[in-house]
């Protein structure tokens, strides 16, 4: 859910973080980890251009932790470095409206913020002002459905005059009424989505939440040209069976919904749905194999070896 976006008075790194993630009882194939460290190194890139970086939650993928992992997230200290030094860092607060393990994640990272950021700043609720560019916070919504286990994210829009984008980050769908609600009534031209995580049975197969969430994005569709969908519905195999009503209902009002690939003019690549077709289809070598054999310990300090 990493976005970069630029106005003429600030540029905005938003969720500077990236990880892959333990799917079919096997971990990533190495063309994921190729294109984790491709992805990497964009980010950085990103960072070195922008002015402030913001956190939604502290889920490893939102944000880059100064500690390093090699299995999943593929950072380093001097990643971290890179993205934050002198940075105006928002964030999302790590003492208010947080689980334990988020509370614990946002203490470590924001101490260590401190000693590189050229400032750090909780946004929670919270409206900031940059030349004609404003930045505004919501309040911590649910990530998920309402009293969700897995904590509160933030979500934020961008206004410049008359153009308003929002990026909303782990929202689910949105599968409660306040995160519908509060996107509904900054009323953008342009939504960043995390959508549903349709391939969790236990969470997507309840089928009262299945229709909740499909007739609250069909609300924002209604009323927002454009909406890029993206980050847990492409986990699933059937990504694309389950979107297709969706933007056949959006052309039918002449608005659009589509993946971050999509937008952007790039090829879905959805590579951990396809993970055990990857394992199949290209056999990772011995070499890599061996290192897939090791202990959890040992894997976080040993990266990876890929040809």
């Amino acid at each position: 859910m990493s976005t970069f976006i630029k106005t003429p008075n600030v540029k905005i790194l938003i969720d500077a973080g990236l990880s892959l993630g333990p799917r079919f009882g096997i971990l990533p194939h190495p063309k994921e980890y190729e294109t984790r460290s491709i992805l990497r190194t964009q980010l950085k890139e990103s960072a070195r251009k922008s002015d402030i970086v913001t956190v939604s939650h502290y889920h490893n993928d939102h944000y880059t932790p100064s500690f390093q992992d090699t299995v999943f997230i593929g950072n380093s200290k001097e990643d971290f470095e890179q993205i934050y030094q002198d940075k105006y860092v928002l964030l999302k607060d790590f003492r208010e409206k947080i689980n334990y393990n988020q509370r614990r994640r946002g203490w470590i990272f924001q101490k260590s913020l401190k000693q590189i950021a050229q400032r750090i700043e909780i946004a929670d609720s919270k409206a900031f002002n940059f030349g004609d560019t404003r930045v505004k916070f919501s309040s911590p919504v649910s990530h998920g459905e309402s009293n969700s286990v897995l904590g509160w994210v933030l979500m934020m829009s961008i206004i410049v005059d008359e153009n308003k984008i929002i990026h909303a980050s782990d929202i689910q769908g949105p599968s409660s009424i306040q995160a519908l609600n509060w996107i509904l009534s900054e009323k953008p031209d342009l939504l960043i989505l995390g959508g549903p995580p349709t391939y969790l049975e236990y969470y997507y197969k309840k089928k009262n939440l299945q229709i909740l969430i499909i007739e609250n994005l069909k609300r924002l569709i209604s009323t927002i040209p454009i909406i890029v969908l993206d980050h847990h519905p492409l986990r699933a195999k059937d990504w694309k069976e389950w979107l297709e009503p969706l933007k056949k209902y959006a052309k039918n009002l002449n608005h659009k919904i589509v993946t971050a690939a999509e937008f952007s003019n790039q090829k879905n690549m959805a590579l951990e749905a396809k993970r055990e077709a990857l394992y199949n289809e290209f056999p990772p070598n011995e070499e890599f194999m061996n290192w897939v054999k090791l202990s959890k310990e040992k894997r976080k300090l040993i990266p990876p070896p890929l040809s």
